[in-house]
């Protein structure tokens, strides 16, 4: 093997390796453009070195001559290379040399990314859930807040999936003695303890919301909120409260929609981070009346309706 192909050999390693430098990146470059054998060479060597795989057939320029295959990153290795057009690249942090044309070009970008998703909870109430108990919860595996019962789905209202729903009845519940509520809120606690992982996590939590045909001027919204807690169950409050939630809470996620009224399901979700002291995830999931203002009395919802309630913790390293 003579001097000039060990050189070619050592640029390609190092550029694998994420190790080159500026002058070393310029001298393959070079090669590369002009060389069709180094250009060969490159591939048999990216190929064994385990990081990359085919992704697209191969390409053709304006001439018909051939170019290089799309190639992108497939496990975890220290840096990763991908061909792909100069528009995408242009945006990429890293060195970034001409190849072959000025529509083509050789990227070398940061660390891959890599998300994990794990599941966590998943209600669509085609379990034996039929209704909220009253009050918020203070233990796993209860639907608390106010009046909200579970009901088929009809050939006016379909569920979202499954055959059953959430139905909101009214903006208190037994016992609360409310003067005056437009908010019809239900809880639910999500256990998460042992499951952030490594690096930053957040929960998603999300839910798909619908109405039917309101009539006079009445405006409804909807609500899906959550509230990371590092405490355990035991020293929550009896009867817990909101505004309990709104100040003991390690962190809080909340989104509001507008429901439109047509009829389909809308989906909201809400991210908020936790850590491994993040014991548990209180969902909160609401509708209310955002017009007429109340002076008082309780809301009685006409047609408002939940379904598929889900969270899931996305850990980014």
């Amino acid at each position: 093997m003579n001097t000039d192909h060990e050189e070619l050999i050592q640029l390609i390693h190092a550029c694998l390796d994420g190790q080159a430098t500026d002058v070393q990146a310029s001298l393959l470059n070079s090669r590369l453009r002009g060389d069709a054998a180094a250009r060969d060479l490159y591939l048999q060597l990216a190929d064994t070195h385990s990081c990359l795989a085919v992704d697209e057939s191969l390409w053709t320029d304006s001439l018909g001559s051939t170019r290089l295959p799309h190639f992108e990153a497939h496990s975890a290795p220290k840096r990763w290379f991908v061909w792909r057009p100069l528009a995408a690249v242009a945006a990429a942090a890293g060195i970034v040399f001409g190849m072959f044309c000025t529509s083509m070009v050789f990227g070398y970008v940061g660390p891959r990314v890599v998300e994990k998703m794990k599941a966590v909870f998943s209600e669509g109430f085609e379990s034996s859930v039929t209704k909220t108990e009253p009050g918020l919860p203070r233990e796993v595996g209860q639907w608390g807040g106010d009046e909200a019962h579970v009901v088929n789905a009809t050939t006016a209202v379909k569920a979202h999936g499954g055959a059953k729903m959430l139905r909101f009845l009214s903006a208190t519940h037994p016992g609360e003695n409310s003067p005056r509520s437009q908010w019809g809120d239900v809880y639910r606690i999500v256990d998460v303890r042992g499951l952030a992982g490594v690096g930053s996590t957040v929960a998603r939590v999300s839910a798909s919301f619908t109405q039917g045909v309101v009539t006079g001027e009445e405006k409804f919204a909807c609500r899906v909120g959550a509230y990371a807690l590092d405490q355990d169950l035991s020293t929550l409050p009896s009867p817990m409260s909101h505004t309990w939630l709104q100040q003991n809470n390690s962190a809080t996620g909340s989104r509001r929609a507008a429901l439109k009224g047509t009829g389909r399901w809308q989906d909201v979700s809400v991210e908020l981070p936790i850590t491994r002291e993040t014991r548990f995830v209180v969902l909160h999931l609401a509708v209310v009346q955002e017009q007429p203002t109340l002076k008082s009395g309780v809301v009685q919802f006409p047609g408002h309706f939940m379904d598929d309630v889900k969270m899931e913790l996305l850990t980014r390293p």
